[in-house]
């Protein structure tokens, strides 16, 4: 949606410093602290955007900022800008600026699956290499990094995974007739670079959500014992156009028809996760599809 700036003689008034320190207090004027309501030409006020949108706009604008400047070199060296999704890090200038990875629930279908066999990258079938799920070919490459630490990556972090099937069903779920099954289910530990590799399938659609997976990570900054510790948990997203495709052309999806729910209309993208997990994938149905998703520690409701 585009902005429009609100063309008043007293928005000079503040510097972009001044409006900076105050989001980073959470003390921006207005009637709501923490929230920054853009305004649309004729005065109208527009869509508020929260502290943490109004962060990443002006971590861009502080870089666009310097690159216009030279970077403060009198050298006529070029610089580079790149942007990121919301589930990237991005940095600057020496310094770091984390996107927030925002909370999403744990759910109703998580099983504390800490032993050693669930420790794997490859989770589409049982821990003994039956019920292999079938579905479209997906790998989920996850970087978890520090935003209290410059960013830094995190090794040793527990990520654990879970998700339905093709068909919207869940392992190891008594009211799915799946008790003692585990497959979709697993974890890893982040290696020196704060990266876990997961090979699976897209999933499925059940009454009530968009498609989507559940990740759950154990580090320093929750109790790894807790399984209600909802400040540790986040849920990732599809692009709408390809489940829309995939639930109306493609097997095994096709069979289940289409989601009533979509992402737009689904309570943890929208309400939640406010569409910030949203994932960019690469590939094709045939050769399955790819995604990098980058994390920041602590997840933040």
């Amino acid at each position: 949606m585009e902005s429009h700036r609100h063309e008043q003689d007293h928005d000079d008034d503040h510097g972009f410093a001044h409006y900076l320190a105050l989001i980073a207090r959470d003390r921006l004027p207005g009637p709501a602290a923490g929230t920054l309501h853009r305004v649309e030409a004729g005065g109208r006020p527009a869509a508020s955007v929260t502290r943490r949108s109004a962060l990443g706009f002006l971590g861009g604008s502080f870089a666009l900022g310097l690159a216009a400047c030279g970077g403060g070199s009198s050298s006529g060296s070029s610089s580079s800008s790149s942007s990121s999704s919301s589930s990237s890090s991005s940095s600057s200038g020496g310094s770091s600026l984390c996107s927030v990875t925002p909370e999403g629930e744990i759910g109703p279908y998580f099983a504390d699956d800490s032993a050693s066999g669930f420790n794997r990258s490859n989770i589409l079938s049982n821990l003994d290499g039956s019920e292999t799920q079938t579905g479209i070919a997906f790998t989920l490459n996850i970087t978890v990094v520090d935003s209290e630490n410059s960013c830094a990556p995190m090794q040793g972090v527990q990520v654990d995974i879970w998700h339905c099937n093709a068909a919207g069903v869940y392992s190891d779920i008594a009211a799915e007739s799946t008790t003692g099954q585990t497959w979709l289910r697993g974890y890893q530990l982040t290696d020196a670079n704060g990266l876990v590799s997961f090979t699976t399938i897209i999933p499925g659609w059940y009454s009530g959500r968009t498609t989507h997976i559940h990740l759950r990570l154990r580090s320093s900054y929750n109790e790894a014992s807790s399984t209600s510790d909802g400040s540790n948990t986040t849920q990732v997203f599809f692009p709408q156009d390809l489940v829309d495709e995939l639930e109306t052309s493609v097997a095994p999806y096709a069979s289940e028809g289409t989601n009533p729910t979509t992402n737009a209309a689904d309570r943890v993208y929208t309400d939640q996760t406010h569409g910030e997990m949203l994932m960019t994938l690469t590939g094709s149905n045939s050769a399955g599809y790819s995604a990098d998703v980058t994390i920041s520690l602590p997840i933040t409701s």
